[in-house]
């Protein structure tokens, strides 16, 4: 864990040009979501010779193997094993996190700007609605709201 990471960046300045690149941002925790499972590696069977293949996925994203590993075989149809030692999963969160507004930067009439971030493993069950946070990470699109630059992970 990185800790006192400067510069803090604003809300307001969390824009396309901090996609893919390690911010820092203070603000108070809105919302938590319940925790869940996050699968980050599973296990394909292979429906040709039954070999067993553990295949990373990113964010947590479905992926097929393109092909069995197998020289001899190199099948292309594959039975998913959530059971199986190679399948992996970590606890997930999703909470809101929501500006600091001082009375010089108040603008009169303005929702308060806020951004989902993803907490995992240790992380999860870290904090509680109404908790002042300094969140480090890094900035992704949320896939439910596509083109939207509002995520950290």
């Amino acid at each position: 864990r990185v800790y006192n990471y400067d510069p803090l960046t604003q809300l307001k300045n969390v824009r396309a040009n901090c996609y893919g690149k390690y911010i820092a941002l203070r603000g108070t925790v809105v919302r938590v979501s319940n925790i869940k499972p996050l699968c980050t590696k599973l296990a394909f069977v292979c429906a040709t010779c039954g070999d067993v293949q553990g295949v990373p996925l990113p964010d947590g994203k479905y992926t097929l193997p393109a092909k069995c590993l197998v020289p001899e075989c190199r099948g292309r149809s594959f039975t998913a094993d959530r059971s199986s030692p190679l399948t992996t999963t970590v606890d997930w969160q999703s909470i809101k996190v929501q500006e600091l507004m001082s009375d010089d930067q108040r603008e009169a009439g303005r929702i308060p700007r806020t951004i989902e971030c993803e907490l995992v493993q240790d992380l999860v069950d870290s904090c509680v609605p109404g908790d002042m946070v300094t969140i480090t990470g890094i900035v992704k699109v949320s896939s439910a709201e596509e083109g939207k630059i509002n995520h950290l992970k």
